[in-house]
């Protein structure tokens, strides 16, 4: 992992960035789009092009549901009749815009780090729950299996997984650790402090 930051912090300041474009209306959400899509796609154009390519159904069934299942003023004519409104279309786009966005950060995100990075910083972020029932080594080692399977599997074997031979996965697992630096702990604190101020009462 070539980065001076932990992968924890830059994990954190991910989910952060996730968190935050939840009070976003639309238009918010569409100029951040303009913005860091056309970033990912320059950073980590074949991963940002992959996730999207197989979150392709699901957007537009997000798309799709809240367009004719929320209530509200509905569009003139057949799109009308048949159930489709403005306000779902509105639900839908913003919905739509914050997984294309979290996808894209991701998408950098893994560009940085790799998944031994994504690893550990789960690993690190996980500590408190260290001592309660294995659940952080638990859930560790879940991701790089999956991880493992996701870069080394061939395309459409994913019906593999379901048997009993091919989800041993692999035979060793390594994790990285690293520690943690005065810049990384001003970024979890940015992280906390930003999420405290959007979302007080």
């Amino acid at each position: 992992m070539s980065t001076s930051w932990h992968p924890a912090a830059l994990l954190a300041l991910w989910l952060g960035f996730v968190i935050l474009l939840q009070p976003f209306a639309a238009t918010g959400l569409a100029i951040t789009t303009l913005l860091v899509l056309p970033l990912a796609l320059h950073g980590a154009g074949e991963t940002t092009r992959k996730l999207l390519f197989r979150t392709r159904w699901l957007l537009l069934t997000i798309a799709v549901l809240f367009a004719f299942a929320t209530p509200g003023e509905k569009l003139p004519r057949l799109l009308g009749e048949a159930g489709m409104t403005w306000d779902g279309l509105h639900q839908g786009l913003e919905h739509v815009l914050r997984l294309v966005l979290m996808l894209a950060a991701l998408a950098l995100l893994h560009k940085r780090l790799g998944n031994d990075g994504i690893v550990t910083g789960l690993h690190w972020l996980l500590t408190p729950l260290a001592d309660w029932r294995d659940l952080r080594q638990r859930v560790v080692v879940r991701l790089m299996l999956v991880l493992d399977h996701v870069d080394n599997a061939a395309p459409g074997h994913w019906r593999g997984w379901l048997t009993e031979d091919d989800a041993a996965g692999a035979d060793r697992l390594t994790l990285s650790v690293r520690p943690t630096r005065l810049r990384d702990w001003v970024a979890f604190m940015a992280v906390a402090a930003a999420l405290i101020i959007v979302f007080r009462p």
